[in-house]
């Protein structure tokens, strides 16, 4: 059995990682699961949250707005709506979208465009949780 994962981080956009990992956290719709070398295969859904990767000592994390995850014993394939590298989230940015989508909902808007500002109210929280979360582990 190989001591490590291939991991693969699509979104949309672009191919945001690519390399050999030791374990994954993901944000499944049914809860937060484990990844390590050897799982058996498995599709999960993910919802907006935290994805953390680990190689040796060192940590990486991304905030992810969602996806699937496809998991086989030598690799696993995430496709994610977005993804962000923690260090790379603009905090204000983020901030300022939460603040547009609230300020929808306020307004009374209902079906598809409610939906829309749910959706956008919960990345934004996903994006300024996993900022704050990155930034404390720092200091």
């Amino acid at each position: 059995m190989s001591r490590s994962i291939q991991l693969e981080l699509v979104t949309p956009q672009k191919h945001m990682f690519t390399d050999s990992v030791d374990e994954l956290v993901c944000p499944g719709t049914e809860g937060s699961f484990g990844v390590l070398p050897g799982h058996v295969p498995m599709v999960f859904s993910l919802k907006p949250g935290m994805l953390k990767i680990r190689r040796g000592e060192e940590e990486t994390i991304y905030a992810i707005g969602g996806g699937y995850a496809e998991i086989s014993p030598e690799k696993t394939i995430i496709l994610a709506d977005t993804a962000e590298l923690a260090d790379d989230i603009d905090i204000e940015a983020a901030r300022r979208e939460k603040e547009r989508a609230l300020a929808q909902m306020k307004k009374g808007v209902h079906g598809p465009d409610m939906d829309a500002a749910e959706i956008s109210i919960k990345k934004a929280l996903v994006r300024l949780s996993v900022a704050d979360a990155v930034r404390r582990k720092k200091n």
